[in-house]
Formats: structure tokens, sequence, C-alpha cells
């Protein structure tokens, strides 16, 4: 009876091992055929989420993008604009709003805070809230479902889901490096466009929450231009 009991029991968790390692080994699916569509420049948005990041929650992001420009502004609901930031081409600045100035901000950080910032060039940050490819986009042969582009500088890489077809991930790393300078979980997809995104870089990590999405002009410069640059005046 006891070696009946045995026998039982070890067939139950060679079946169960069995199931596991199917999971395990299922094959990703491949892309979906119109992924193509998803290879395009993003048009002029203008786009207002919540989102949490660098210890404080429930802060409103405004972003505007278009013609090679963005806007960024971050808010801390009841206290006003926290922080600014405007690109335009390779230049980009951010104010500094208690100090009444403007500060240089290196090529290829999107700033959140004072303090944190994404690896992501405008182009880069466009891409991702639109949930778009970037021309010259290939699949990758060997990553079923995983769809690939790269410069000079960064390797884009994207996992392709549908329908409708989405980007569902998106990583950015270094030419010939695996470890991603950037992690994106793109969730909730309306159209192509996430609705919820999930950024990770480093020990940083950004939930952003979709509040509002509309074609808009391309944003103006704003008016803290005018203001000095940080240390001018002293």
């Amino acid at each position: 009876m006891l070696k009946r009991r045995r026998a039982t029991i070890l067939a139950v968790v060679l079946a169960a091992a069995a199931v596991s390692c199917r999971h395990a080994t299922a094959p990703e699916m491949p892309v979906p055929q119109d992924w193509r569509s998803l290879m395009q420049h993003p048009g002029p948005f203008a786009a207002l989420y919540r989102f949490s990041c660098c210890g404080q929650r429930n802060l409103i992001l405004a972003v505007r993008s278009g013609a090679d420009r963005l806007s960024i502004s971050v808010a801390v609901p009841p206290g006003g604009t926290a922080m600014s930031a405007w690109f335009a081409g390779d230049e980009g600045w951010v104010e500094r709003v208690k100090e009444r100035c403007r500060e240089p901000l290196p090529h290829g950080m999107f700033p959140l805070s004072k303090d944190a910032a994404l690896p992501l060039d405008p182009d880069l940050a466009a891409l991702v809230l639109s949930g778009l490819l970037p021309e010259g986009a290939h699949e990758v042969p060997l990553t079923p479902g995983w769809v690939e582009a790269s410069n000079e500088r960064l390797t884009w890489r994207a996992r392709i889901e549908g329908p409708p077809t989405h980007c569902s991930r998106v990583l950015v790393l270094r030419p010939g490096e695996e470890r991603p300078l950037l992690g994106a979980d793109l969730k909730s997809p309306i159209g192509h466009v996430p609705g919820a995104l999930v950024l990770t870089a480093g020990s940083k990590r950004v939930e952003m929450v979709l509040e509002e999405w509309h074609a808009a002009e391309p944003p103006p410069p704003p008016e803290w231009l005018a203001v000095p640059a940080c240390g001018a005046m002293r």
C-alpha cells in the first residue's frame, strides 16, 4: 500500500514537472503580420499622465511633442509646477523654478525631477509614449516576436503583440551590450498608444497612467527660456 501511494505521488510530481517544463519552453509568438504599421514618425501630440516617481505619487506630467521639439512639465498637486524642461534639436534646458534660472540638460536625458532622469532623447521619448517603432526596424531572427533598430549610439528592441498590434515591451541598449539602459512595459493600449507605462532604468522606476492624449500643434518655446542661465548673474 505504501509503495503504491509513493508511486502515485511520484507520478503526480513528474506530471506537474512536465507541464511546468512545457510552459517554460513554450515558443514565443511571431510578430503580427501588420507590425510595420507601427514603423512611423510620431505626429505632434499633447499628453497628460498621472505618475509616480522618485518617492512621490500622484504627480502630474504634461508632455507636448512635435517638429523636433519636446516640452515637459511636472506638477505636484496642489503646489503647482515643480519642474519644466524644453528640447529643441540637440539643445535642452530645465527650469530651476525656485532659483528662477535655467540650466542646460545633457543630450539623451529625459528629466523627471531635480535629481532623476531617464536615458531617453526627445525622439525616443516620443516613440515610447506613442507606441511606435523607429524607421529601419526589422525582425530579430533568433527572437520571435521582437523587432530591432540601431544607430551609432543606441539599439532599440520592441516586443510586438496583437490584436490590436502594439508594442508591449521596449528595451534601449548601447550597441554590443545586452544590459538595457532602459526597460519599458507598455500596457492597456488604446490603438497603438500605451494607456499605462512602467519604465525602469537602474534603480529608478516610473509608473505612468495616461489621462489624456490628442493631436496638437508642435509646442512653442516656453516663456521661461528668457530667464538667465543659472550662475550667469553671479
